[in-house]
């Protein structure tokens, strides 16, 4: 019949016309994103983190520029972790490489910049800061309390004999 794909049509037109509504007014209401989103800025969870680099071996554009210090005990730390926006591929490579679970996206995805200076992320806070400061000091602490106790015990130990 001539009319009948003109009447489906008109059926489906009517039916949405008067459902539910799913625009959104962009500026003021965002859309809610699902936990599987990529995109965004990267969220670092600094107490989490083990300062072990995989997360930038695994990005492919390198996007990731870290700077790893060790404290007086040889542990690593993190005490700069930028982000370049511009660089990245969304891949997710480096949130699946992260084995701590420290690494991951915000829900953020309006991250338009007029200036690509803007588009670098450093992920280390004020917060992370001053827990790598805190960390760095106790670590310092206990390798100076550490080899006062193996001097003592080396002077006591070369007296006897």
């Amino acid at each position: 019949m001539f009319g009948e794909g003109l009447l489906t049509g008109m059926g489906v037109t009517w039916k949405h016309f008067w459902g539910k509504k799913e625009t959104f007014c962009y500026p003021e209401e965002k859309l809610p994103m699902t936990e599987r989103f990529r995109g965004g800025h990267l969220v670092l969870d600094h107490q989490k983190c083990i300062a072990c680099s995989l997360c930038s071996l695994a990005c492919p554009n390198q996007a990731i520029k870290l700077k790893i210090v060790p404290d007086a005990k040889k542990k690593r730390h993190m005490q700069s972790y930028v982000h370049l926006i511009g660089r990245c591929l969304y891949c997710n490579l480096c949130v699946e490489a992260c084995n701590p679970r420290a690494l991951s996206w915000d829900k953020n995805y309006a991250i338009s910049s007029w200036h690509p200076e803007d588009m670098d992320d450093e992920l280390v806070t004020e917060e992370g800061r001053a827990y790598f400061e805190m960390m760095m000091a106790k670590a310092k602490e206990e390798a100076e309390v550490e080899a006062k106790a193996k001097a003592e015990t080396e002077t006591a130990g070369g007296g006897d004999a």
